[in-house]
């Protein structure tokens, strides 16, 4: 595609200076990359050349216009011109083969044609020049009506639509973009930061929006720029909205909602729906989260399969193996539990009812991964190489880097959470952690990378569905998106099992305990 556009653009520009001053070119209109119209000097005939991406390897869409031909010379004469598609310019082959058919014709297509012996062809003799503005008026016209389509919604339209309605899934969307380098790239919505391009850092995945190609509702493409394509507003004719095609996929796929024990609805399982975010500033570029371990009900989550299949089955709600274990870094410092306790307060202040969605101070932590472990048996090794490990992991741990807390996030406005910026030494630290266990035989069941935080405040589902309250108003912790919580030194990993069961201490019970 790049070297035909590289061919494209040599052709253009030397017709273009041809041709100058009787030629206008078009670039991107609707499927055409190219739209050339031209007018030879002298002559009362237009050519219009209209080139997809495909060209030289396939034959432009050719129209002609000229008052001295009737419709079926035009047809005949754009028969002549039909040029073999080889992969090298024929704009001027073309125009040659134009040439040649007027002339085995006598055809005159001179602006100033001389007068014919009957005087009965209404366009032959024409010397008044209003009457000829008035016609190049019209063609103009024609021109105009033929190239105007309806307008369509813009990817900035559909972004925002996604981000502010309600009632659509935001991680059931996935966007198609064009990489520099890569070409056409695929991610979920999730995995983008929509924020102004020049204020993010370079560390998050963010797209200028004329590069955006495409959106997908799970595999159904409902906007294409493209193909012309809006179904999300229905701005191009199609009368299709996004509404229209969650309802058809919903009734064709009864089995595609996520499962929670055969009912998603009425479950108490209060897992964050199974949001997957992206952290603004924090992650790579398609790392995606999911805050299961944080929850102070059941803390088991449905697991996510990002993998596209074709086995029949929904592509992206299959049921997998969900962690019921994780690691996490105890959050012990004082400073950081007291910010903490007062961003709660604020928000508890204005809005009593998400006072059971708080987390609890001393529940605080970070945590490093999620695992899957099934059988006592499996806890007790996991136990044993931990403790095997603590001589290797206490070594290793960046004890002498702090933690840094500051700033706030948030996932969709339901979950608030404390950055944290991560030194290069953790994240190989969690990496080495990671493959430490896979070579034990543990079972990884994270299904992303490392993104550290600390969570402060989530919806949780039994709260969102009894006050009709799923989100977290911004103006509650707008003014405290830059807190300074304060440091915690890593001094300690914890093996946490996800359950309502808590300690003494109120910290969840923990099979292995390592502090270094």
């Amino acid at each position: 595609m790049a070297g035909n556009t590289k061919v494209q653009e040599i052709e253009v520009s030397a017709i273009k200076a041809e041709f100058d001053g009787t030629c206008r070119i078009i670039k991107d209109l609707e499927e055409f990359t190219h739209v050339l119209t031209l007018q030879p000097s002298g002559k009362d005939i237009i050519y219009k050349f209209q080139m997809t991406g495909k060209y030289p390897n396939a034959k432009p869409n050719v129209i002609i216009r000229c008052p001295a031909l009737t419709e079926g010379q035009i047809e005949e004469m754009v028969k002549c011109m039909d040029t073999e598609a080889d992969g090298t310019p024929m704009i001027q082959t073309m125009l040659t083969k134009a040439e040649q058919y007027l002339s085995a014709n006598n055809i005159n297509s001179s602006s100033k044609p001389k007068s014919g012996s009957g005087g009965n062809h209404e366009n032959t003799g024409r010397k008044n020049k209003e009457k000829r503005k008035k016609r190049k008026e019209k063609q103009e016209e024609e021109e105009v009506k033929d190239e105007k389509k309806a307008s369509m919604k813009t990817a900035d339209d559909v972004i925002k639509r996604i981000q502010w309605d309600a009632e659509l899934p935001q991680d059931e969307f996935l966007v198609g973009y064009i990489d520099r380098f890569l070409g056409i790239q695929e991610k979920y919505f999730t995995s983008f930061s929509w924020e102004d391009i020049a204020s993010v850092d370079y560390s998050v995945l963010a797209v200028p929006k004329h590069r955006i190609e495409y959106f997908k509702y799970k595999d159904i493409k409902v906007w294409d720029k493209p193909r012309r394509i809006d179904n999300v507003f229905g701005s191009t004719g199609s009368k299709t909205t996004i509404y229209d095609v969650i309802a058809n996929y919903e009734k064709n796929n009864p089995g595609s909602t996520k499962q929670d024990n055969g009912n998603y609805e009425d479950s108490d399982d209060d897992s964050d729906d199974g949001i997957s975010v992206t952290i603004d500033g924090g992650a790579s570029n398609s790392q995606m989260y999911n805050d299961d371990e944080d929850d102070d009900d059941d803390d088991q989550a449905a697991g996510f399969d990002k993998e596209l299949c074709d086995d029949g089955y929904d592509k992206y709600w299959r049921n997998k193996e969900r962690p019921n274990y994780f690691l996490a870094v105890r959050i012990t410092d004082p400073d950081v539990a007291q910010t903490t306790e007062g961003i709660q307060d604020t928000i508890l202040e204005h809005e009593s009812r998400f006072e059971s969605c708080c987390m609890p101070l001393h529940c605080l932590h970070m945590t490093l991964c999620t695992i899957g472990l099934d059988t006592p048996e499996q806890v007790e090794h996991c136990v044993s190489v931990l403790n095997r490990l603590k001589p290797e992991l206490a070594s290793m741990a960046p004890k002498n880097i702090p933690i840094i807390l500051k700033g706030i996030g948030h996932f969709f406005n339901r979950a608030l959470y404390a950055k944290i910026e991560g030194a290069k030494e953790l994240y190989e630290f969690v990496d080495h952690i990671k493959l430490c266990f896979k070579n034990e035989g543990i079972e990884i069941r994270d299904n992303h990378e490392f993104v550290p935080h600390m969570t402060i405040i989530k919806v949780t589902r039994p709260v969102g569905n009894s006050t009709g309250q799923k989100y977290i108003p911004p103006w509650l912790y707008s003014h405290k998106t830059d807190v300074d919580f304060g440091q915690q030194v890593l001094d300690n990993i914890y093996l946490c099992k996800m359950t309502h069961e808590r300690r003494e201490d109120g910290f969840y019970v923990t099979p292995a305990c390592l502090t270094f």
